[in-house]
């Protein structure tokens, strides 16, 4: 009996003996068919990689099969946009996120621009002819919660880099339109260690001035400007919108933020160029101001030699004429944005040629035209220079009689192009600091593909070295010694 019980005790041991060396030789197989852990790692980063780059992956082998169009794929790397969808998710719940293959547009891509123009025609087609934008009364609701609303949108809490907390930036934005585009652009230059004054038109609808004081009340460096004007289009009022802001920021706000320079803009304006590149291109001026100036033509004499006056909402040209300029200044012509030192400002505020000239203007034709180009050129002011020139670097506007510009590819309001995602190659390879305009309800995709193209270069600067001619040096009256 004890012979038997060993005889199969020992018949089960070589039995799972065997099963054990079989399941041995089995994982040793399986494991040589495998990857080790860190090959599998390389190749789980290899199949991230390749998923991040497959749009730009698509872009090159497209090159390669389509080489007529290697002039185009060019701009895209001069205008460089790399972007996923996480990129982008500050745009919700406020701002309606778009597919579109922003680095194929920048590109210039027939194919694709066209489609995205087909896309937008379709939804103006479904929304009697133009594209659904948050409306003022909703863009109100955003900032009830004003620590969910900067969270949201991603507004930056700290300076990007020691170069841009040294050289802070003050803005004048005025505005009479569209909340939701006007938080767009104070989103697109918004940084902590800026200023900006916003002038809402007085005439502008309760819910606008109630959304645009909102975005102002959740920030600390934002604020409405202390006195708001009735703006008349190219009256008085809309020169009096600037000066207004001048005075608050260099008030006690501008003790607290010690800003060099300042830009004006309009609600319909938005930035080509990030805050990084937009100090770089200010520390380029040299202590200059860029407004721009020249002798009036025949045709602009009537605005300053004739009394005008306000009938039917519209400023007209009496037969009175107007007493010369004071202090001999001699009058020039130019536009109404700028980029100005602090310096001038104060001049402007202080100064009794600049504040009779100011005065003297109160009943001409957009004076906001020949203010600051005149006193500009005016012997004594700071950051000037005597030199009429139409140079400045400031602003892109395509007006219909110029012709050295490529068509609009969108639609003219008052002469002056309105941009389409068409417009963005161009755009790409011009030096200014803005354009103008945009309209949000006319193409949000224009406006949403230059976001993420300046989401991509604050993020990785060292791209902003591939912008062509870029900051500018060579403006006629750059040639100047440099100023303190």
């Amino acid at each position: 009996m004890a012979s038997c019980v060993r005889q199969r005790f020992f018949g089960w041991f070589v039995f799972l003996c065997g099963f054990f060396v079989i399941v041995q030789v089995m994982l040793l197989l399986n494991q040589q068919k495998c990857n080790s852990p860190d090959e599998q790692t390389n190749l789980d980063a290899r199949a991230l990689n390749s998923a991040a780059g497959d749009k730009k992956n698509n872009i090159k082998r497209n090159d390669k099969k389509t080489s007529h169009r290697d002039k185009r794929r060019e701009t895209a790397t001069k205008f460089p946009v790399k972007s996923t969808p996480s990129d982008n998710n500050y745009l919700s719940p406020f701002h309606r996120r778009w597919e579109a293959n922003c680095s194929a547009i920048f590109a210039g891509d027939t194919d694709v621009v066209q489609a995205t123009y087909r896309m937008l025609k379709k939804e103006r087609h479904s929304h009697n002819g133009s594209i659904v934008v948050p409306e003022d009364r909703e863009v109100r609701t955003w900032t009830h919660d004003c620590d969910s609303f900067r969270s949201l949108r991603r507004y930056p809490t700290h300076p990007v880099s020691e170069e841009e907390d040294s050289y802070p930036v003050a803005y004048i934005i005025a505005v009479h339109k569209e909340a939701a585009q006007v938080e767009r652009l104070l989103r697109a230059i918004y940084q902590p260690q800026n200023l900006y004054c916003i002038h809402p038109d007085a005439k502008s609808p309760e819910d606008f001035q109630r959304a645009i004081k909102g975005l102002a009340d959740c920030f600390e460096n934002v604020f409405i400007s202390s006195k708001i004007e009735d703006v008349q289009y190219a009256g008085f009022t809309r020169l009096l919108a600037d000066i207004n802001c001048m005075k608050d920021l260099v008030g006690p706000r501008g003790d607290v933020y010690r800003w060099k320079y300042v830009m004006n803009l309009c609600g319909q304006d938005f930035p080509l160029k990030t805050n990084l590149e937009i100090v770089r291109q200010l520390r380029a001026y040299k202590g200059h101001n860029d407004i721009t100036g020249v002798l009036p033509p025949s045709h602009i004499i009537g605005r300053t030699r004739y009394k005008h006056v306000i009938r039917d909402k519209q400023v007209k040209r009496t037969h009175r004429p107007k007493t010369p300029p004071p202090h001999n200044l001699r009058i020039h012509f130019g536009n109404a944005y700028y980029a100005a030192t602090r310096r001038f400002v104060e001049y402007i505020l202080t100064s009794p040629k600049a504040t009779d000239l100011l005065r003297w203007s109160n009943d001409t034709f957009s004076p906001d035209e020949h203010y600051w180009a005149t006193l500009q050129r005016a012997p004594g002011t700071p950051g000037g220079y005597p030199d009429p020139t139409w140079d400045e670097n400031v602003r892109f506007m395509k007006w219909g009689d110029i012709t050295k510009h490529p068509s609009c590819k969108g639609i003219y309001v008052r002469g002056l192009c309105v941009f389409g995602v068409a417009y963005l190659e161009y755009l790409a390879t011009q030096p200014h600091l803005f354009a103008n305009k945009f309209y949000y309800s006319f193409d949000p995709i224009a406006i949403q593909c230059i976001e993420e193209a300046l989401l991509n270069r604050t993020r990785n600067p060292a791209l902003s070295d591939r912008l062509p001619n870029f900051p500018v040096t060579n403006l006629l009256w750059q040639s100047h010694t440099a100023l303190p």
